[in-house]
């Protein structure tokens, strides 16, 4: 003898049905609107860049706006001083940023390297010209949960920051 086991209810209330019906609709168009965002880019890697000034130094960064753990991210400083340099360019990056960010090597690389409690203050030679482009090559480091947070890279003279730029990262699931 075969027993039959009902899994709905026999009867169910209109108001119900309906609260269910429309929860359901507004899951799928959640989602809907979640794979359009992904097939778009909007959820996926982008670079932004910033700009200061100061004390005869324009900087430029090209950084990873939006990232995701484990992939490539930019990190891209060019200084420029009209008449070029008179000596060491030192820049000061947020150690919290190089945190984040799991690096193989500088192009080219510093000379030298201090570390503070907030910041790491790296010392490249004078290049030849008006223009110092330094190149990071890394990725956001695996592991790394979604957030967004605030960094900043400056040009320090004298122990003194001169051209300061900050630039928010946002780290996605």
């Amino acid at each position: 003898m075969v027993h039959h086991i009902a899994t709905l209810p026999r009867h169910r209330e209109a108001d119900r049905a309906r609260r269910g019906r429309n929860l359901r609709r507004a899951g799928v168009a959640v989602l809907c609107v979640l794979v359009a965002a992904g097939l778009t880019g909007a959820l996926g890697p982008r670079a932004g860049t910033v700009r200061a000034d100061g004390g005869g130094y324009e900087l430029s960064i090209r950084y990873g706006q939006v990232t995701r753990p484990s992939i490539p991210v930019p990190l891209e400083i060019t200084v420029r001083r009209d008449g070029g340099f008179a000596g060491p360019v030192t820049l000061s990056i947020s150690s919290d940023l190089l945190d984040r960010i799991d690096f193989n090597d500088w192009y080219p690389n510093p000379d030298a390297e201090t570390a503070g409690p907030t910041v790491v203050e790296y010392e490249f030679a004078p290049p030849s010209g008006e223009v110092l482009h330094v190149l990071l090559d890394a990725r956001t480091a695996p592991g790394q949960l979604p957030s967004t947070q605030r960094y900043a890279v400056a040009v320090v003279e004298q122990d003194t920051e001169v051209a300061r730029a900050t630039f928010r990262m946002t780290v996605l699931p």
